[in-house]
Formats: C-alpha cells, structure tokens, sequence
C-alpha cells in the first residue's frame, strides 16, 4: 500500500497541472492568432470593413419649380435640420450644472413644452440606460436657427463630449407659401421623396432625378461618413420645371378671390387666367372653405379648376348660342322669343330670372334668357334628337378633356342620344346649363377659342424642363386646326359678350379702363336634385374687349347672404383681377395712353440718371433716350426733346428736375445736408447754410 501524498505534494500537482493547462490554452491562442495574422488576416479584415462599411444610398437633389420668368422659386428643396441630444455623452458633474439651462433655452425656442418637462424627458432618457438619443422641438429648423442653438450648453461643447446632434433632412419648401399649391403640388408626407399631386406628381420623373449609392464608412458616436475614393454611383440632380404661371398675376388672382369668398362666406372659389393666343396659364387659384377649433378659414386643398365638374349653367349658353348662329344665320336684331317668365316643357317648367318680353337674339344672350334660349334651340334644333344640337358641342370640343399636363382631370359629361340617362328633358335643359358635367378650365378653354378668333388652343402649365441654363424639353399647347365656328359668328358673339357688360346681366362690372366682355353664369346645385337657395355662381370672359389678350374664369360656390347670383358674386372679382392685370401689363394698354405718356416726358424738362431714362424709353416704345453714362437732362427742343449731359463733377450739382431720390444722392454724397418741401420734382434749390441745401417740390 503506497503512501497518501502529503498536502504539499498534491497542492505542487494541482499547480503544475494548472499551469500545463494554461501553457496549452496560450499556445493554441497564440497559435490562433498566427493563424489570423498570417493565413486569415483578408477574411477577417474583409469581415471587420462590412461592419464598419456599408454601401448606403446617397439622395439625389429634387429639381425647382420656376415661374414663367424662369428665376421667380415656387417650390424648391432646402436643408432642415432635427434637433436631438445624445443623453449618455456628457459627464455627470456637467450635466447637472447645465441641464437647467438647456431646458430653459429649448422651452424658449419651440414653445411647446415647459422647461420643466424637457428637463424630466432628459433626465428619464439618461436614467433609462435604454435610450441614448433625445429629439427636442414639435418641427425642424432652418441654418440660422441651428447655428443659435449651437450656442446652447451641449452643443457648443460638439456631440462627442456634450452630446447635442443635428440630423439634417431635405425638405420641400414653397418660397411663396401656399401660392397656387394644388398646381404647384407636394410631397408624399411618409418619404418626402416623390410628388403626391400637382405638378410635383404629374412631372416627378424630371423633377426627382435618381439616388445613387455609395461606400460609407462608420465613425464613433454611430455617424456615418462617405468614403469618397470609392467607387459609387452617382446620384443625378433633378430637373427644373418651368412653369407659365406669373406671380404678379397669381397674387393677383388669388387676392381677389380670396377676399369675395370671405365676403360671402363660400364653400369654394376657383380662378384661372389664360393666355389667349398661346394657351399659357399665367394664374390658377382654388379656395376651399375649411374649419378649425371652430374658426373658419380658407386654403388651396382640392383643384376646383381641374376636377371640378358641374353644371355649368348661364355660362353654357355662349356655346348653345354659337350653335344656333351656325345653324340659323340670324342676325343680332332678329326677333328671337316672348318671355314671360316661364315655359312649360312636358309639364315641367322652366323658369327665367324675370318677365324679359320680346326679345332680339342680342337681348336673350345679354339678359341670360332662359326662355329665349330654349326657344332658339326648338326652333332650328328641336328637343327629339340630340345629336344635331351636340355635334356642334362636338365640334366645340367640350365632349372631351382639354389634355391638361395636371393629372386627373375630370372628364366632361355631354349627353347624346344614346346616353343613357338621356330623356325628353335632355336637349333643353343642357342648352341652358344643365343636365351635364363640365370643369371650369375645359369651360375656359372654350371662352378662349372664341376670344381666340375661333382657334382652339390647350392649355398647359409647363413650358419648359431645364438642365442649369440649358432647355431639355420644350411644350406648347396644342393647336388644332380650323375654326370652331365661322368668322361671322365670332364677331357676332363677340359683339353680345361685349352688351352683357355694357347692357345686361353684368353691367355692374361696366366700370374701369379695361374693357372687358364675358357672360354671368349661376346654376342651382344638385344634391338628390336641385337645392333652393343654393347656387354654382360664374362669370367667364375675356380682355382687353377689342383685342383680347387674357381670358379668365372666375367660380364661386355656394355663396351666402342676400345677392347670391353671378352678377353680385363672381363678375366683381373678373373686374378687379381684369383692372389689375390692365394695370400691370403695359403692353395691352391701348395706344392713346402710350401717346399721353410720351407727351409728359417730352414735354416736361426733368434729369436723372441716363440708365433710368433708357429702361422707361424701351418699356413705353421710345426711340429717343440719352446715349450717356452717369446723370441726363431733358430738355424740349421743338416737337421732340434733346438729352443733355448733368455733371456731377462740379461741388453744387444741378439737380433742378430731378426726383428727390436723385437730388439726395448726388446732394449728400457732396457733404450737404438736404432739406426739402412740396411733392414732386426739385423746382427750386436753395443753399441756407454753406452746406446746407434747401429744395423745393412741385
């Protein structure tokens, strides 16, 4: 029987047991990581770069949306930034002593929660352990508001010792606001990286361009920086989309409507200004009246214009009188019908606004006689068969969509005989307004063809894709050819247009220096059949009267109070946007106010500065304008005028004959100090003081 070892013997065992194991498990370390240094080193260098490389997106710029001037911004992209806070970064000591602070200041800035509960979302989020990052604030902010809040406590110290962070996203911006925002259109709220409607949807292939991928590597505090020697795909910027829209227009348009939908308290209005001869849409507006918190308020949320199919009631009528001048050849003075008031058609009535009596065909179109109409059509179209009467609707083109770039457009609604819902009633009630869908813009479209000389012309939005300075892609409306109608007809309507202004159901609006001419339009709406007191008011027209350069639409539904009809609502705003668009388009004004102009600046010695001169004498058409640099004089000589150079060089300049603006300039820049009295242009100087200078006004 052997010995029991001794405790030391076992414990000296159990060491170099130990350490024999220790020795084995270190040689196979050290043989492993031979292995990974000599023979793996690739595979597990590969593995390490895809965790801290990745292929990534990078987003491709979304092209601008310009106005017709091509520089005027309707929609663009801009960098916004989200506010946050990396709560496990900052060292206790520092962020206690700043927390309040921060709290405070972040309180100050969005104003949407109390510096009380942003201190308690800090203090939770660090004590969590779960959540590192803290967005503040209920939006985004712009460049300059990110710059103020690096100056707060967190940020100023950078994100990896006080942990303040800005994630920077692109966003849509509409540098005029909502301007023409159902044209303009938006973006998808979830990605914010296509067009949800407008042209924004309808042209997102151009404006979207395409995102590219590239190597991005992966930094400490989890940002993510691109590799830029790496290979990568390129993203492509998108394209600009030139519009025909004019923003002095569109305010103007929008503006009128705006305060007669108030007036009236409206469910909706819609307004379009068209460029007769070229089909450009320089103006579109649609306002829809919404509540909140039980405020009322009106904003662009649906496109009226576009989609908006309804009756068009009186408006109608210039199409169903067209017809009848084709058909008939009748004169304006030819007797036309007997209104009383009403007529019966299958035991149905048709009622008219009031006892017209005997009227011509000029008097049925000017007072927007339902009777005379109806009689008219009777008589050369008859009420069995509706194809006669529609093939000149037809011909017309409003049996089709007018092919606007705006994706979806309601199509028109014009019965024939095999329609389905066509009855006795059909052909009667559709030649007044009723009894089929049409839009305003495919209404206007008509309006236009007829201030047009007869020629059909499509409307369209945009008229130019660009690259920079460079056009990729140019569109025109399209033209088709012929007439609609005859010359004869043309000038006859043309004429009637011009008496429903002058003499009939619009002659409220005969005010102004913009001759206008159009047609009053209010039908009854439908809901499980017509509403009373509920009434589609519109008035369409075109001008300048003479020579129509614009034609314009202006709808407003559902009016309320006590003068509900077309004349009171929607014909005042056509005048005012008339008057305005007069006003600021130089070029329809008509020659005798050219003539007036040249007048007061040929017959007025006035000076000023030579560039001035030049740009009024290429804007009003003058061939005579100062060939000088610097400052000018006008001075009479015979029936024209001659230029003559002012000096500046002298210490008193002349200044007699300039605007104040020029006087103080070249005054102040002297060393004198510039008194002045009156209204107008310096008619007299006086020096009070040695540098002193006293002008007066007249």
């Amino acid at each position: 029987m052997s010995a029991k070892p001794s405790i030391r013997e076992e414990i000296q065992w159990r060491a170099k047991l130990t350490f024999g194991l220790i020795f084995l498990i270190g040689s196979l370390i050290a043989a492993q990581i031979f292995v990974v240094q000599v023979f793996q080193k690739k595979k597990w260098m590969n593995k390490v770069a895809k965790v801290q490389r990745k292929p990534m997106q990078i987003k491709a710029t979304r092209g601008n949306i310009y106005a017709t001037d091509g520089s005027s911004l309707l929609a663009t992209s801009v960098p916004r930034y989200r506010v946050g806070l990396d709560v496990s970064r900052a060292k206790t000591k520092f962020f206690n002593d700043h927390l309040d602070s921060l709290a405070n200041l972040l309180s100050d800035f969005f104003q949407d929660r109390t510096p009380n509960q942003y201190k308690e979302l800090i203090l939770n989020a660090r004590k969590s352990r779960k959540v590192k990052f803290v967005a503040f604030g209920d939006r985004l902010v712009d460049f300059q508001e990110m710059e103020e809040i690096k100056t707060y406590p967190f940020f100023r110290e950078g994100k990896m010792k006080g942990g303040g962070k800005f994630e920077q996203l692109n966003r849509r911006v509409m540098p005029f606001d909502d301007m023409a925002l159902r044209s303009i259109g938006k973006l998808d709220r979830d990605t914010q990286s296509k067009g949800d409607f407008g042209i924004e949807f309808s042209f997102n292939n151009y404006l979207a361009g395409r995102d590219g991928v590239g190597l991005f590597q992966r930094l400490a505090g989890g940002a993510w920086k691109p590799i830029e020697d790496t290979p990568e795909v390129r993203p492509e910027a998108g394209q600009d989309v030139v519009t025909t829209i004019d923003v002095n227009f569109q305010d103007i348009v929008e503006s009128s409507l705006r305060n007669q939908v108030i007036s009236t308290n409206a469910k909706y209005g819609s307004a379009i200004v068209m460029e007769v001869a070229t089909g450009q849409i320089k103006a579109i507006t649609n306002l829809s009246r919404r509540t909140k918190k039980g405020e009322t308020y009106y904003t662009e949320d649906f496109n009226y214009a576009v989609k908006g199919g309804t009756d068009p009631g009186s408006t109608f009528k210039l199409a169903s009188m067209v017809a009848i001048l084709e058909k008939s050849k009748l004169g304006l003075d030819a007797p036309a019908a007997y209104c009383g008031g009403s007529i019966m058609h299958n035991n149905i009535e048709m009622k008219c606004s009031e006892k017209h009596g005997n009227q011509t065909v000029r008097q049925v179109f000017e007072h927007s006689c339902n009777v005379g109409i109806y009689t008219l059509v009777k008589n050369y179209f008859g009420f069995s068969r509706a194809d006669n009467f529609v093939s000149y609707l037809s011909n017309f083109r409003l049996d089709k969509p007018v092919g606007f770039q705006l994706k979806g457009e309601t199509e028109p609604i014009i019965k024939n005989g095999k329609s389905s819902t066509f009855s006795s009633t059909t052909v009667p009630w559709m030649s007044i307004g009723y009894e089929s869908r049409l839009t305003p813009l495919q209404m206007l479209t008509f309006y236009n063809a007829i201030a047009n000389g007869g020629h059909w012309v499509q409307p369209f939005i945009v008229k130019e894709i660009k690259e920079a300075d460079r056009v990729i892609e140019k569109f025109e409306g399209r033209k088709e050819e012929g007439q609609i109608c005859s010359d004869r007809t043309i000038k006859l309507v043309h004429e009637m247009m011009k008496g429903v202004v002058e003499n009939g159901t619009a002659q409220n609006i005969n005010t102004g220096f913009c001759k206008v001419a159009g047609k009053t339009g209010t039908s009854q709406k439908r809901e499980n059949g017509y509403v009373q007191g509920q009434y589609y008011t519109a008035f369409i027209g075109f001008f300048p009267a003479d020579n129509p350069k614009y034609s314009c639409a202006v709808i407003i539904d559902e009016p309320q109070g006590t003068n509900l009809y077309a004349r009171d609502v929607a014909a005042p705003v056509f005048r005012t946007i008339a008057d305005k668009i007069f006003a600021y388009d130089v070029a329809i004004h008509p020659a005798k106010n050219k003539n007036s102009n040249v007048q007061k600046i040929e017959t007025h010695e006035q000076s000023g500065y030579a560039e001035d001169f030049r740009t009024v004498a290429e804007t009003l058409g003058l061939q005579n304008a100062p060939g000088n640099a610097g400052w000018a004089k006008a001075v009479k000589n015979g029936n024209s005028i001659a230029w003559r150079v002012v000096s500046d060089n002298t210490d008193l300049p002349n200044v007699e004959g300039m605007t104040l603006r020029d006087a103080i300039y070249l005054l102040e820049n002297k060393g004198y100090k510039v008194k002045y009295s009156g209204i107008g242009k310096v008619a007299d100087v006086a020096l009070e003081q040695p540098k002193t200078i006293s002008l007066v006004l007249q």
